[in-house]
């Protein structure tokens, strides 16, 4: 694991190198054991084999895999039984993953739902519908996205309502939760069963391409994407000419010709990129799943009551802003009572279940 790990850690190795060169040599060990002539032999420019044959990568492999093991952190690498059989068909697929989260990725039906995080309120609702008919087919399904606004977190959130195990995509490390109010989420769907995942080591800066990244894992864990709103432009079409590229199985939602947050689906059923989506029973008989007897749909988890909320209990709350986080002194000065108090109303609005609070001990509304 080691030495997959530092591999994986040498500037200028992706994982298309990283790939080759394992199928070369037979192992990741036997890569990094490798001189310069061998590795130049295997396709590698003097300069990549240079690095390589170094191993200065090996300490900070070392570093980031005590990083894993005191915090959690699951890592899987190419040559585990554990490891993503769907990434075998993808050319660049990684071959180091961390994991938050103790899902198997071999077992159950994976499913990418993606789309705009501009989403509008119909596009919100078709996600949920998506989800929920998927529920109805299978209990083991396990629905992907990249929890992000719009569409992703619509995924994410309508797993978590219908009982499936839904993993999210990260574009930096593991426990980097971008966006950072959905911290909550996120916790919400390792609770239930789910997993966070990522490519990327501690430390890393987000950029554009860490984007990409992510979209090739999102379309790579899955057997087939979903694309569910999307304008002309946008990440979900890229995320979708990447599972084409797989060979997986893609699909989307048509919807009106003149809304603009419909144009990229509309594109893609038009140029027979994606097959139109009409019900969760065109992914099984596509993919030729065995059929499941229909089942009754699961009732959504309870929302959290306002009724049973005292005067100043709900007085609090709505005073409380969407949207916002803010600490224990900010809500005092809100709320107009002594520091102490506001501590003490925030808890119980907590114990119902109404507000949480993030890594930074600042309060918001779920």
């Amino acid at each position: 694991m080691k030495q997959s790990v530092a591999l994986s850690l040498v500037p200028g190795v992706g994982s298309r190198h990283m790939r080759r060169l394992i199928e070369t040599f037979g192992s990741a060990d036997a890569v990094m054991e490798a001189d310069i002539e061998q590795l130049m032999s295997a396709g590698l420019p003097l300069r990549l084999a240079q690095s390589v044959a170094s191993r200065e990568s090996e300490a900070r492999a070392r570093s980031v895999l005590d990083l894993c093991e005191r915090t959690g952190v699951r890592v899987l690498t190419s040559e585990m039984s554990d490891f993503p059989r769907a990434f075998a068909e993808c050319p660049d697929a990684p071959c180091v993953l961390y994991v938050r989260g103790e899902i198997d990725f071999n077992s159950g039906h994976w499913i990418s739902v993606v789309g705009t995080r501009n989403a509008t309120p119909g596009g919100v609702a078709a996600a949920e519908r998506v989800v929920r008919d998927i529920s109805l087919r299978s209990t083991d399904s396990v629905i992907v996205s990249g929890l992000a606004f719009g569409i992703d977190k619509a995924a994410h959130v309508a797993a978590l309502k219908y009982r499936l195990r839904t993993v999210a995509i990260m574009a930096g490390w593991v426990d980097d939760i971008v966006p950072r109010s959905h911290y909550y989420l996120a916790r919400q769907i390792l609770e239930s069963g789910g997993a966070i995942v990522s490519d990327m080591p501690p430390g890393t800066v987000i950029d554009r391409g860490n984007f990409l990244s992510r979209n090739r894992l999102v379309a790579g864990l899955s057997a087939a994407t979903i694309v569910v709103e999307s304008a002309a432009r946008g990440g979900s079409l890229v995320t979708a000419d990447i599972a084409s590229s797989y060979h997986k199985e893609l699909f989307a939602l048509p919807g009106p010709i003149d809304a603009p947050a419909s144009e990229g689906t509309n594109m893609l059923i038009r140029s027979n990129k994606a097959i139109l989506y009409q019900s969760a029973e065109d992914v099984w008989d596509t993919l030729n799943w065995s059929a499941e007897p229909p089942r009754a749909a699961a009732a959504p988890s309870p929302a959290p009551s306002l009724s049973a909320l005292t005067e100043r209990q709900r007085a609090a709350y709505d005073a409380f802003p969407e949207g916002k986080r803010l600490d224990a002194e900010t809500l005092a000065e809100l709320w107009q009572v002594p520091l102490w108090e506001a501590s003490s109303l925030v808890g119980q609005l907590r114990a119902k279940g109404l507000v949480a609070v993030d890594p930074y001990k600042c309060y918001y509304k779920i």
